[in-house]
This record gives structure tokens, C-alpha cells and sequence, in this order.
């Protein structure tokens, strides 16, 4: 009896699903027993990919939409955008003998890091967030309070005329007042006896003294009467001055954001003042550039094999099958026209051999009434035979 025939069980779902990351053929890889784990690995380092372009993507437009399902469903679109990248990428990597291009190679690992550089910055700004939050509060502070002497340098011309005019005012009544408290002391003094004429009572002395602090207290309560509203109307401008200013102050902190590039420069401002967290966003950075550019890297390392050698073959096999087809096709096109032609040759012979004796008794026919006709040319007789015969000539 004949030993049945080892059959070989089909990859699972996962494998596959790996293989069609890594770029593969299936039904080609399957016949190879040495490159299967090979590009399960490559396959597993472009979902690594995959997961952390999605990651990326989702927490940058986290920054910028409130809404989880659209965010969801942008970072799982542009997430599959950089899939097809990788494995576009992986894909092109083509050998000639064993060797692969530079050049083509160059570009491929230009764009790769190009895309891990990109994709690095919102996975960094997610792992020290809680620093950055910290230190965005810090910008805000910083640049309000410089958008404030901003303002007070803006403001400071006139708000200095208005507060001139406001102590000038208040100045002349200050001393106005003093001027009325010294009128008053003198009368008083003079009716008391404590005065330079050392007379108790109303005397004429105390009478012009009194005259005068009179006299000084109507013009202070006029002082004050006069002053009052343009006391008011100096601090209702001051007042609106303030409030203009808070309302700039309030409009400028609503565009103080926690938005993508506030968060990129308050890394920035972080690297820069703390040289530890400078060293490990750089390392952070490599990292992530480095499992970007990790499939690509695999397939250029991979030595050629089983799987490149198959591939190759089946390429060439179809490129040749393809030149066949059509030099098959072109050969029969050929063919097939001279065919018809040499048919359609006979069978005009044959149409003008059946019809040679009707041909001619119609032309004799043609002639008998071109003769019977007077002044009859040669030339119109041949136009009508042709008509007859061969149908309408243009």
C-alpha cells in the first residue's frame, strides 16, 4: 500500500492576517517551510506600527476636536493611511542578484523616518503630559502678565494726563481747605483773647477775621461744587479705560489654548530649561522613529531566500506568459486580416464571374440608347456605365 500523502495545514486567520501586513504572498509563502516566521516577525513589527500611528493620530486630534467618535474615527482613518505607506514601502523593496538599490532604499528610509518623527511628537506630549499641563499654566501666567504691561505701556499716556488732571484737582483742594482752616484758627483765636489783640469776643479784628474765614468757606463749597463732576467724569474715563483693558485681557486668555502647538512649545520651553527631560524626549524620540522605520529595516536586513527566489521565479514566469500572449495575439491579428482578405478577394471574383453575361447585355443595352440620343459624348456614356455597373461613384 501506498503512504498517504503528509498533508500541510493552512495558516490560521492571525498568520495571514501578519503575512498581508508584511506585504506577502500567501499562497506563495505557505510553500516555503523556512520563511514563514520570518515575515510573521516583519508582519508583527508593521502592526506595532500600525498601533502606534493610530495612538498618534488619535491623541493629536484629541487636541484639536472634542468629539471621541469623530477623533476615533480620524486616527483609525490616517492610522491605515501610514499602513499603506509601510507596506507600500515593504512591498517596493525589490533585489536584483541578492542586492538590493540604494538609492530607492535611501528615499524609503528618508520617508520612514520622516513619518517616525512625525509620529513621535504627540506620543511624547502624551507621556509627559502632566509636565507639559504644568508648564502650559506657567506660559499662560507668563504671557498674560506681559500682554498686561503691553497694555499699561499702551495706556500710560493718557492715563497719566487723567491722573495729573485728578491730583491737580485734588491738590487745590487740599489746599483751599488748609487756607479755610487757617481764616478759622485766626477768628477763633481772636474771640478767645488768644489773638494779637488780645481782646475777648467780637472784636472789629475777630468781625474782619470772620469776614475772611466766610469768604474762604463759600469758596471751597464752590471749589467743591465745580470740581465734583469733573472728579467724576476723570474716573469714569479711568474706569473705562480698565474695563476696555479687561475685556483685551479676557479675549486674549480665551485663545490661550492647550491645543497641539501650545503643548509643542510648552515641550519646547521643558527641553530647554531641563536638560534631563531634553535627554530622554530625544531617546523617547529615537525610540518610536526606530520601530517606524523597524519593518523596512527588517526587510532590507532579511537575507534573500526561499520566499524571494519563488516570488522572483513566478514574476518571470508571468512576464514571460504575459510577452507570449501577446506575441500569440498579434500573430493571430495578422493572421486573421490576411485571411479575410484573400476571402473577401475570392469573393468579389466570384460575384464579378456570375455576373459577367447580365453585366454585358446591360452595357449593350447602355450603348444601343447612347446612340440613339443626338449629340451623345463618350464621356457621359462611361459616367452612366459606371453608375450602372459598379453603383454611385463620388
Amino acid at each position: 500500500m501506498k503512504k498517504e500523502e503528509e498533508v500541510v495545514p493552512g495558516p490560521d486567520g492571525m498568520t495571514r492576517f501578519l503575512w498581508w501586513l508584511a506585504a506577502a504572498d500567501a499562497d506563495v509563502l505557505q510553500e516555503c517551510k523556512t520563511e514563514k516566521e520570518r515575515y510573521r516577525i516583519i508582519g508583527v513589527s508593521v502592526l506595532v506600527t500600525w498601533m502606534f500611528a493610530t495612538l498618534s493620530w488619535g491623541y493629536f486630534f484629541s487636541t484639536i476636536v472634542n468629539d471621541d467618535m469623530v477623533v476615533a474615527g480620524l486616527a483609525l482613518f490616517f492610522g491605515f493611511a501610514i499602513l499603506s505607506v509601510d507596506r507600500t514601502l515593504i512591498a517596493a523593496m525589490s533585489r536584483t542578484n541578492g542586492s538590493i538599490k540604494v538609492m530607492p532604499v535611501i528615499f524609503r528610509l528618508v520617508l520612514a523616518v520622516t513619518i517616525g518623527l512625525f509620529i513621535s511628537q504627540p506620543v511624547v506630549l502624551m507621556l509627559f503630559k502632566k509636565d507639559i499641563d504644568t508648564q502650559l499654566e506657567l506660559g499662560k501666567q507668563a504671557k498674560l502678565d506681559a500682554y498686561r504691561a503691553q497694555l499699561v505701556k499702551l495706556n500710560a499716556g493718557q492715563m497719566a494726563t487723567l491722573q495729573q488732571s485728578l491730583d491737580q484737582g485734588k491738590q487745590q483742594l487740599a489746599q483751599k481747605t488748609a487756607e479755610l482752616k487757617v481764616y478759622k484758627d485766626g477768628y477763633i483765636k481772636e474771640t478767645d483773647g488768644t489773638g494779637g489783640s488780645g481782646r475777648i469776643g467780637e472784636s472789629d479784628i475777630a468781625r474782619v477775621k470772620k469776614s475772611a474765614y466766610l469768604k474762604s468757606e463759600e469758596e471751597l463749597q464752590a471749589m467743591q461744587r465745580a470740581w465734583e463732576p469733573q472728579q467724576q467724569q476723570l474716573q469714569a474715563q479711568m474706569a473705562r479705560m480698565h474695563s476696555v483693558d479687561s475685556l483685551k485681557e479676557a479675549v486674549y486668555v480665551s485663545t490661550l489654548t492647550n491645543g497641539f502647538l501650545a503643548q509643542i512649545e510648552a515641550l519646547n520651553e521643558l527641553t530647554e530649561t531641563h536638560p534631563p527631560v531634553k535627554q530622554r524626549y530625544r531617546l523617547i524620540v529615537f525610540i518610536i522613529t526606530l520601530i517606524e522605520v523597524m519593518p523596512l529595516l527588517s526587510k532590507i536586513l532579511m537575507p534573500k531566500g526561499e520566499y524571494d527566489e519563488k516570488l522572483a521565479a513566478a514574476t518571470a514566469q508571468g512576464v514571460a506568459s504575459a510577452r507570449l500572449q501577446t506575441d500569440t495575439g498579434k500573430e493571430l491579428m495578422e493572421h486573421y486580416q490576411a485571411a479575410a482578405l484573400a476571402a473577401d478577394k475570392e469573393t468579389v471574383d466570384h460575384l464579378f464571374e456570375s455576373t459577367r453575361d447580365l453585366r454585358r447585355e446591360q452595357a449593350d443595352a447602355l450603348v444601343k440608347e447612347w446612340q440613339s440620343r443626338e449629340n451623345s459624348q463618350y464621356q457621359n456614356l462611361w459616367q452612366q456605365a459606371r453608375r450602372l455597373l459598379l453603383g454611385k461613384i463620388s
